[in-house]
């Protein structure tokens, strides 16, 4: 991994490989392949509906010299599942501090105000805290037609089934949002899908549901 004093039209990247062999969940590959339903509930650490309060890049010392990253301070609006910490913001590598940036292609950006359903994992110990990075993290959106909130893939795709999860995941806005309403209208919503989450969640002794 190089990071570098660059233009701010440059951009010191990471590796994919690199990235995601450091980031995925222990004993997985060193390629992040889209998850099953399953163990992307019960292999989190927690699960949360959250609010973005704040990002911010900073430096950090770390074992293999001074990287930056991107912490993501949230404000839970519910506990899915598990027990995540009282105040809860997620460390990912990668960000922008004055004119130097590390970016890790792949991994999930955020911005004050998003709200999401996010699967934690290892959290401040993997470079990535969301299990199987991108497929982690489903966004909450807006039907801009009726109002109505829906949950969407990393990739902004409204996701009408848990089985969609495991698909594999283009780069961009998929085709169905570019659409219209007819992809967006069968999208689960929140609530849908966290019934879901919590219906899957087994063993209850590692992923306890929130009371």
């Amino acid at each position: 991994m190089n990071q570098r004093n660059a233009p701010a039209s440059c951009v010191t990247s990471l590796a994919f490989a690199i990235g995601l062999a450091l980031a995925a969940p222990a004993g997985r590959a060193t390629t992040v392949e889209p998850p099953e339903f399953s163990p992307l509930g019960n292999r989190s650490d927690c699960i949360v509906r959250a609010v973005v309060k704040n990002v911010t890049s900073v430096k950090k010392a770390r074992a293999r010299g001074v990287k930056i990253f991107t912490e993501v301070e949230l404000e839970v609006v519910e506990v899915i599942a598990g027990q995540p910490p009282a105040k809860l913001t997620l460390e990912m590598l990668g960000g922008r501090v004055g004119q130097e940036e590390l970016t890790v292609e792949g991994a999930p950006q955020f911005h004050v105000g998003d709200e999401d359903i996010l699967f934690v994992s290892g959290n401040g110990r993997n470079l990535s805290p969301l299990y199987a990075m991108m497929h982690g993290r489903y966004p909450i959106l807006k039907d801009a037609a009726t109002g109505r909130a829906y949950v969407a893939r990393a990739n902004r795709a409204p996701l009408h089934s848990t089985a969609e999860v495991s698909r594999p995941m283009a780069e961009g806005a998929a085709p169905g949002v570019q659409r219209g309403q007819l992809a967006v209208s069968g999208a689960l919503t929140p609530e849908e899908f966290i019934r879901q989450i919590r219906a899957n969640a087994n063993p209850p002794t590692q992923l306890q549901r929130a009371k």
